[in-house]
């Protein structure tokens, strides 16, 4: 049986929009179970909102006070009943509704994101270990996010930007990474996630295997080790051959190209310096380029690639580069 707390956990995270499938089928199934279940559960959601509405009206809080406030007047007060049954009265429900909505309103409105741990690389690259051992290297420009709790309950993070997962093996606890609109699910491998904003979501399978979704995770691919699948806004995930020999070039600091057309180097180039390279004869694009690059400068291989193909290099601006006859 669902204990009183834990239900109140269920319906906060349904109002977030943070709901797991799993938690929405506790959720509905203790909502089947009584119509004053279904009660209560309406009275909360309708007193969160309003309380949500009053929040977004008043100036900024003073939290320390007000949790100071609020923990005084809750061990004056007695502890509201919450088991709910049919001979319950609408005021009794109302009355836990608005209890609850005062303890987890404070909590969880006006403390919210002071649970969250977020991990964010600069100009330079990132690697942390989160607290259960897994490994995460965090390309630049790119953070990670996950709850106070991820070490004691599901292991879930949110991703912005691109990063390299090592997870540790845990097979009672799944590893679940939200990035974008798409959700990967594992137990113990290795993948690349790149997930900017308002870009396709791509999954790169290094070892063991993934199971790679939408937020509704409907239509589930399982991917395993060499294996690729992209995501776009509002569409199923797709399973797709993988071409780039170098998406993981920005973690092992190594660009490697066999008979490669040059638009690809410049892609993976724009890519790993974070540039623009502009090509005014198209011509050009589809000369084949070889050369592998450890730890990689960018004039050093702009110089080679101009010997190499005889062409000129011109510096525009800062970031921006120029390739003509």
């Amino acid at each position: 049986m669902l204990n009183n707390d834990h239900i109140d956990t269920l319906i906060a995270r349904e109002i977030e929009g943070e709901i797991t499938t799993a938690e929405r089928a506790q959720l509905e199934d203790w909502l089947q179970q009584d119509v004053a279940n279904r009660q209560y559960y309406e009275a909360l959601k309708d007193t969160w909102g309003l309380a949500a509405e009053a929040y977004k009206t008043v100036p900024e809080p003073d939290v320390e006070a007000n949790w100071q406030r609020f923990t005084r007047s809750t061990l004056d007060a007695p502890a509201p009943l919450r088991v709910v049954s049919r001979r319950n009265t609408w005021w009794r429900l109302s009355a836990a509704a608005v209890v609850v909505v005062a303890a987890a309103g404070l909590a969880f409105a006006l403390l919210k994101g002071q649970g969250t741990t977020t991990l964010a690389a600069g100009t330079d690259k990132k690697e942390v270990v989160l607290p259960d051992g897994s490994k995460v290297f965090l390309n630049r420009h790119s953070q990670l996010s996950y709850n106070k709790d991820f070490a004691t309950s599901s292991r879930q993070v949110t991703l912005e930007g691109e990063a390299f997962f090592e997870v540790a093996a845990d097979a009672g606890r799944p590893f679940t990474v939200k990035a974008g609109a798409s959700q990967t699910r594992v137990l113990g491998t290795s993948f690349v996630i790149k997930a900017y904003e308002h870009k396709t979501v791509q999954l790169n399978v290094v070892t063991g295997k993934v199971a790679f979704s939408g937020k509704d995770e409907q239509g589930a691919l399982v991917l395993t080790a060499g294996h690729t699948a992209i995501l776009r806004s509002n569409k199923a995930p797709q399973q797709v051959q993988n071409t780039d020999p170098n998406f993981m070039a920005w973690k092992e600091n190594r660009l490697a190209f066999h008979k490669v057309p040059l638009y690809k180097a410049f892609t993976a180039m724009e890519d790993y310096f974070n540039v623009r390279i502009v090509v005014t004869d198209s011509s050009l694009l589809n000369i084949d380029f070889n050369g592998t690059f450890e730890n990689p400068g960018l004039h050093e291989l702009l110089e080679v690639i101009s010997k190499a193909v005889d062409v000129k290099v011109t510096e525009e601006e800062e970031g921006v580069y120029r390739i003509s006859r």
